[in-house]
């Protein structure tokens, strides 16, 4: 249960309006003292007490809450950056309301909670070029972790994809990998990833053909985008895929058809989910800067920073699967 200040006056035999005065930084103005101050102060702590977010917005003060805004809660990614969050916010003293889309598209609903409580900023997880709904939040400061258009009002913290894409095309090419297909799906990171992808392959001499799906589950589209790659090349080498996700349905789709991972064609992957480390074979994948990336979009919604786009480098982890 909340503790509240009538609470916290009856413990320490004062009035509920001295409380009040010390709690709302105003006790100087009826000369209260420093110990009585002091001691209203640890024993609000000591209890536990926090102000009302909603009484903190009616005196027009900071409320120290954060909205978090999912595109997908069933990405595993995701899941990884809002523990991020979480630790920011603990270490910063503030506390998160979070909110999610079910078909990647969110509608009034979805926003309900974010327009409910009286939030200082918004973080958005997920990439997305036109997302006209995050207007509606323009007064506050806005950070999103992932792609999003420039004329978007947000500090945007993506990946770098031309250096990821040369990154890994680097190393399939050292290894003797010459024929690469990237699978993936409709997303507007996957696209990005694709693009540079393609770019890359043609400095380095590599061929490369691509498969999408509009499918919306990850592991779905790897399982069911297996059965074509023969039909584009039936040379392949290597299928490199927009997400960890899709690499695991690829991995089990070439199993139950009897191509070995990597001796027949190697499979490689991108945001280093904990489960690339943990399946037979692991995965071959990149991995993003996860926890400065979500320092950096803690720290400019608490900051106040300007709208722009910072890109930060991918890692090349090399594991079974190449």
């Amino acid at each position: 249960m909340a503790v509240n200040q009538k609470q916290i006056a009856e413990k320490l035999g004062v009035s509920i309006t001295l409380v009040s005065r010390v709690l709302s930084e105003k006790a100087a103005e009826i000369g209260i003292a420093d110990e009585t101050i002091k001691r209203v102060l640890e024993t609000a702590k000591q209890m536990g007490y926090v102000p009302s977010a909603a009484a903190l917005s009616l005196k027009g003060k900071a409320t120290r809450t954060i909205g978090v805004a999912v595109y997908d809660f069933n990405d595993p990614f995701f899941g990884t950056v809002i523990q991020q969050i979480q630790v920011q916010a603990n270490e910063h003293n503030y506390s998160l309301v979070l909110a999610g889309f079910l078909h990647r598209t969110p509608d009034e609903q979805d926003l309900q909670s974010l327009h409910k409580h009286a939030i200082d900023g918004l973080i958005i997880i997920g990439s997305d070029a036109d997302a006209q709904w995050v207007s509606r939040f323009s007064h506050l400061p806005i950070a999103r972790i992932g792609h999003g258009s420039a004329q978007e009002n947000s500090v945007r913290i993506t990946i770098d994809e031309d250096h990821a894409a040369f990154q890994l095309l680097e190393y399939l090419n050292g290894i003797g990998r010459k024929e690469i297909i990237c699978i993936s799906g409709k997303l507007p990171a996957h696209q990005l990833r694709q693009r540079a992808l393609k770019n890359v392959a043609q400095t380095v001499g590599l061929e490369f053909y691509a498969i999408q799906s509009a499918e919306n589950d990850a592991y779905t589209i790897g399982r069911n985008l297996v059965r074509q790659f023969a039909e584009i090349s039936p040379r392949a080498d290597t299928l490199v895929c927009a997400t960890d996700q899709i690499a695991l349905g690829a991995i089990h789709a070439l199993y139950e058809i009897g191509i070995t991972v990597p001796e027949d064609i190697a499979v490689t992957g991108f945001d280093d989910i904990p489960v690339s480390s943990q399946v037979i074979p692991t995965i071959t994948t990149l991995r993003q800067p996860l926890q400065a990336m979500v320092k950096e979009a803690f720290s400019s919604v608490i900051e106040h920073a300007p709208p722009c786009e910072i890109a930060l480098k991918t890692s090349l982890i090399i594991r079974q699967s190449s």
